[in-house]
């Protein structure tokens, strides 16, 4: 009996929801440990970058996480050809591995009063590595996820992904309240800070089991069984050149809106607002809780009728909406949480379709390559920097050029969506390369 047909049986069902939830768990993880560190930051910014001007200090430990970004799309591209060729689960699995130890070391790195430059620069190594692991994860785990769907569930399927990332981040803000409400802020900034990233490492060895028990994509089998490609990866995916920059231009607005509304505006709204840490964070998770039920919620819709609408709703909510959401924003609990809310509403519009379109754009031989270097690209340069620049502009008195930034790069994933064709009928292992078609 064929693999496809036995993941129509029970046993095969109960099997795929193992993986997919072996798969979130590893994801979950990643993004806790990659979520943590803008929480903390404010905390250990000054154990790693002493200063005398704390907001100088963090803009330091900002600009290391922004450079954890810059490996991101070499760890895409690499742990994309590698899934390609030997398998998405070896891929997931050496990814895992690598981000657990990175959270380790960070966790038991002295600090710079000890050890000197030394310590900067084990943090900054650290980062990087996670920053390679993580962009091989993100687009290997989403390829694997709609691979693994019924082809009338793949965005469900697929939004399952970010479900697992909000699931992470809001784990980070839970440690974040819990270790603010058992510790004062000396004890936290000289070694508390130090717990979450221990707690990362010594779950990731959980999630490395889990992920050593996944069962091979029966896409990724399917396609392995036929002739192999005539052509490299390479020169396959110029010639898939529309897929990239659909990818491109969803993940152009996703990421930075992610980053920027979900990811920093607690911390945002303590350094650039007065809010105190308890409410910002509290805050913050009650608007996650929203954004986890919305995602997969939107995800069952656009398998019903279509992607393209939820684009378009996201990238017109952005355009219009930018400054009257930053606005809400002040030194209260009601403020942050109606902005956070409102805009992961918007952005759910998105998560709920992007992994499935992201997959469903490339072919089976090149999808993991694609997706993975694509998204880890457009991350980078609009995701990881958000943080950065809405803190440098903001001490410099010019917070609404980033918000104008916002809105063009909404702009961006707007056109996207209104330009391309609806993927929700495209077929997975088809016969193309270069054309979003069933031809």
């Amino acid at each position: 009996m064929s693999a496809t047909t036995n993941a129509h049986q029970p046993h095969g069902e109960s099997r795929r929801l193992k993986d997919i939830i072996a798969v979130n768990f590893g994801n979950t993880l990643e993004w806790f440990d990659w979520t943590i560190y803008t929480i903390f930051a404010p905390y250990f910014a000054g154990q790693f970058f002493p200063s005398d001007d704390p907001s100088a200090a963090l803009l330091a430990a900002l600009a290391v996480f922004a450079a954890g970004f810059l490996t991101r799309p070499l760890g895409g591209f690499l742990f994309g050809l590698y899934a390609d060729r030997v398998g998405r689960k070896r891929a997931l699995t050496l990814a895992m591995l690598i981000t657990a130890g990175g959270s380790l070391v960070i966790a038991l790195t002295p600090t710079f009063a000890s050890i000197g430059i030394l310590a900067s620069v084990v943090l900054l190594l650290a980062r990087l590595l996670q920053g390679i692991s993580h962009g091989g994860e993100m687009g290997t785990s989403i390829t694997y996820l709609v691979e693994r769907a019924p082809q009338d569930r793949r965005a469900l399927f697929g939004s399952t992904s970010w479900v697992s990332v909000v699931l992470g981040t809001m784990l980070a803000t839970i440690t974040g309240l819990a270790l603010n409400s058992v510790l004062d802020k000396a004890a936290i900034g000289e070694w508390g800070w130090r717990i979450p990233f221990a707690m990362g490492g010594l779950l990731g060895l959980y999630g490395l089991y889990l992920r050593r028990q996944l069962t091979e994509s029966e896409t990724f089998h399917e396609n392995k069984a036929k002739a192999p490609m005539q052509e490299s990866r390479l020169r396959a995916l110029a010639r898939n050149w529309r897929g990239i920059a659909v990818v491109f231009g969803l993940s152009a607005g996703g990421s930075i809106m992610f980053y920027t509304w979900l990811i920093y505006s607690p911390t945002f709204a303590q350094v650039g607002r007065g809010l105190d840490a308890g409410s910002a964070l509290s805050a913050s998770l009650i608007a996650q809780c929203v954004f986890l039920v919305a995602i997969p919620v939107v995800g069952y819709l656009a398998d019903r009728f279509g992607r393209r609408p939820f684009i378009i709703l996201f990238g017109v909510g952005f355009v219009c909406l930018t400054f009257f959401l930053d606005g809400t924003i002040d030194d209260s609990f009601r403020g942050l949480l109606t902005a956070m809310v409102i805009a992961l509403l918007f952005i759910a519009c998105l998560f709920g379709v992007n992994t499935a379109v992201w997959t469903e754009v490339f072919p089976t031989d090149i999808r993991a390559t694609g997706v993975a270097g694509t998204l880890s690209l457009a991350t980078a340069i609009f995701g990881g920097t958000a943080p950065y620049i809405n803190t440098w502009l903001s001490t410099r008195g010019h917070h609404d050029w980033f918000l104008i930034y916002l809105m063009v790069v909404a702009g961006i994933t707007l056109a996207t969506g209104l330009l391309i064709p609806e993927t929700r009928d495209l077929r997975l292992n088809r016969p193309d390369t270069g054309r979003l078609s069933n031809d």
